[in-house]
């Protein structure tokens, strides 16, 4: 006899209820822009601001897959993609983050700035890939760039040009992560989720991003990877070329010494 195993996608057996919820398992209010993932896989999407999210954009997965719920400062939860039908909620513990120990020197703090200031290039961070159809894909993508540090910093501000762009309502979340053996990013550094939006009438220009409340700390590490996750954004509809949707320039550097990374979905 011969023994065939089957794997069905997600869509197969996907439920026609209500879309699913990701809440605070002790207040049960809303975790807004919650990451959710396919372990190891290019799939998945970022909650709305209501805790919402659209299963169908885990359609590709299949029944054995492990999808993992997440956000900064509370507990992943993870849920065999066969099961995720169950779940008309999705409850993300709170984790408590504790700030590690730091010596101040008695010659005081010395500021520095680290990465590129330049407003143009020959190259520029993007969010999409050529298979790419809408927008409605972009959610849960992470661009940025390996910067290094001295141990026991701590980063105050951010900022990031933004240069020609056909969205509106623009949401990112700012990452900072540890870099794993194979030299790519891994852990979050950071205890509280920083988020931000452009301004739909913000002209061209650099957006600041005040890190003093955060209380970023690099560590004992060397390198850091700084990122920009996309949370939300809709295609401008006056847009003069109807095709080009996926524009939105960020310079980069063309340097063998500057370090650009990708990630297309949360846990890819």
């Amino acid at each position: 006899m011969i023994a065939y195993l089957l794997f069905l996608p997600l869509s197969s057996f996907f439920f026609q209820g209500p879309t699913p919820a990701i809440i605070n398992a002790d207040t049960n209010a809303a975790v807004p822009y919650a990451s959710v993932g396919v372990k190891g896989k290019p799939i998945g999407t970022v909650a709305d601001a209501q805790g919402h999210f659209n299963p169908q954009q885990l359609a590709a997965a299949v029944a054995n897959d492990t999808v993992v719920f997440s956000c900064v400062g509370y507990r992943p939860y993870k849920v065999l993609a066969a099961e995720l039908t169950r779940h008309a909620t999705i409850k993300l513990t709170p984790q408590a983050q504790t700030l590690g120990e730091v010596h101040v020197r008695a010659n005081g703090w010395k500021r520095h700035r680290l990465g590129r200031d330049g407003i143009w290039g020959f190259t520029y961070y993007n969010f999409h890939l050529s298979t790419d159809k809408s927008p409605a894909s972009i959610p849960g993508c992470e661009v940025g760039t390996i910067l290094h540090v001295k141990p026991g910093s701590y980063l105050e501000d951010a900022h990031v040009y933004f240069g020609t762009r056909n969205y509106k309502n623009l949401r990112f979340r700012l990452n900072v992560r540890t870099l794993d053996a194979e030299d790519h990013p891994a852990a979050s550094l950071l205890t509280q989720d920083i988020q931000f939006a452009v301004p739909d009438n913000a002209p061209k220009g650099w957006q600041h991003i005040n890190l003093q409340p955060y209380l970023v700390c690099v560590g004992d590490n060397k390198r850091v990877a700084v990122t920009l996750e996309w949370l939300d954004g809709l295609e401008a509809r006056d847009r003069a070329d109807k095709n080009q949707w996926n524009v939105l320039l960020i310079p980069a550097a063309l340097s063998a010494t500057h370090r650009m990374v990708f990630r297309d979905k949360s846990e890819d």
